[in-house]
């Protein structure tokens, strides 16, 4: 009933306006896919028309857009015309105009900047994931597709054959599911060795919230990412932000149920150069180039702060029962020294830990449901925020050499100097079960 009504409301207050309505018999599709492009080659078209086979018929939503920041009309000009002159055969599906991709995939132009101009360019690729996510919604809502997942990647990401599948083993309570991914090398050395760095800098942030016993451990990427339709309408959709916009989505989802960590074949993200978003995978790669010796990029998280989360985090069992005492000599009784305890209390202290305690213990009546609502406040964003201000407070970001000398020790294996950048992403993804 509470998600019926949810979507309800969503569709009538939060959807966004001017999308194609259409009525449906029957289901014409069990799986959909939303893929944002902009500047895309026409590339594109080859890699959606390799698309694996799901349960059913698979309808891939195509939003085509273009931020107000850029004033070159013919930006998505070369992908519309391709995608206009593909010489297979277009079907009407319950007459939703379609292009047959393959035997069991259609494709949907949802062109974005033709039906409503350029996109404000603080809105960004959140507004164009939204527009997709919510078209499919609405489509479901109206029985056209019959699945539960609402499937969001890329144009640079290629789908293994088990995609679909891999969405079957996430349980039935989970909200959403991160599929496992790689970065594959392109054509330019210089790029495939930031990319690599980029994402063994991504797992180290993940294997640290491990470490922690945060339960927001999980990779945040819009490419490898899929939500159940009855939790993205009661979240309210993807956030309409520049990036970010996966990061976010999941945090809100998180406080609803699990983000299940999929198990299987990897996407595949092609590395290369992208100024696309104002922050994330493009501009970090940007910033990596841009140093003189890459490899000593100073890109990685200090392991101490996530000592200090991890003291944090285990110290809750007593603050439900007092959450007035000494923080800091709290921490330190959970292992932590001085020079670190105090700075994590500040940390905390400016994120106003004690108002959170107080309503925390207000709010609860067991042990279990005062962590439930710890870990509400403590979220992924205040996560952040606290590992953030711990390395301004002098525990400041390393290179994966410098590591090395550091404790706690966050990599899945000792087999191999932890400078082997390749051996390091191996051994992170045989630790989450990634093929």
């Amino acid at each position: 009933m509470r998600d019926t009504v949810a979507l309800q409301r969503y569709l009538a207050r939060h959807i966004e306006r001017g999308l194609p309505h259409h009525r449906f018999t029957t289901p014409q599709w069990h799986d959909v896919l939303v893929l944002p492009a902009y500047r895309e080659a026409t590339a594109l078209l080859e890699t959606l028309v390799q698309l694996p086979a799901g349960a059913g018929r698979t309808l891939v939503i195509l939003v085509l857009n273009r931020p107000d920041a850029d004033g070159d009309p013919l930006a998505n000009a070369d992908l519309r015309v391709a995608i206009a002159g593909v010489s297979l055969p277009c079907e009407q599906r319950d007459a939703v105009p379609v292009l047959c991709l393959n035997p069991h995939t259609d494709l949907y132009l949802l062109d974005t900047e033709i039906l409503w101009g350029p996109t404000p360019a603080a809105l960004g690729v959140g507004l164009a994931r939204k527009t997709g996510s919510d078209l499919a919604l609405q489509w479901m809502a109206a029985g056209g597709i019959s699945g539960q997942w609402l499937c969001s990647t890329d144009a640079d990401a290629t789908l293994p054959a088990d995609y679909f599948e891999q969405l079957g083993s996430a349980a039935p309570a989970a909200v959403a599911a991160v599929f496992p991914f790689r970065h594959v090398p392109g054509t330019e050395e210089a790029c495939n060795t930031a990319t690599a760095l980029y994402e063994l800098r991504l797992h180290q942030y993940v294997l640290g919230l491990e470490y922690a016993g945060s339960p927001y451990a999980y990779h945040t990427l819009g490419s490898c990412l899929a939500i159940r339709a009855n939790a993205y309408a009661q979240v309210r959709g993807f956030p309409q932000r520049a990036g970010a916009e996966d990061f976010y989505l999941l945090n809100k989802l998180a406080k609803l149920g699990p983000i299940a960590r999929l198990h299987g074949n990897c996407i595949a993200l092609q590395s290369r150069r992208s100024s696309r978003v104002p922050f994330g995978t493009g501009p970090a790669v940007a910033a990596i180039l841009a140093t003189e010796h890459p490899q000593e990029a100073a890109i990685f998280y200090h392991p101490r702060c996530f000592a200090a989360l991890r003291a944090l985090l285990a110290s809750l069992p007593e603050l439900a029962h007092a959450p007035n005492q000494d923080i800091t000599q709290l921490l330190i009784r959970h292992g932590l020294d001085q020079t670190l305890a105090t700075p994590a209390q500040l940390a905390l202290a400016a994120q106003g830990i004690a108002t959170a305690l107080a309503h925390c213990q207000r709010q609860s009546t067991s042990s279990a449901q005062f962590l439930r609502q710890f870990h509400q406040w403590f979220d992924a964003f205040r996560t952040l925020k606290f590992i953030h201000a711990l390395r301004d407070a002098g525990w400041p970001q390393q290179s994966l050499a410098q590591l090395e000398a550091l404790q706690p020790a966050l990599w899945p294996t000792t087999a191999v100097p932890a400078r082997d950048v390749q051996h390091l992403l191996g051994a992170s993804a045989r630790h989450w079960g990634w093929q």
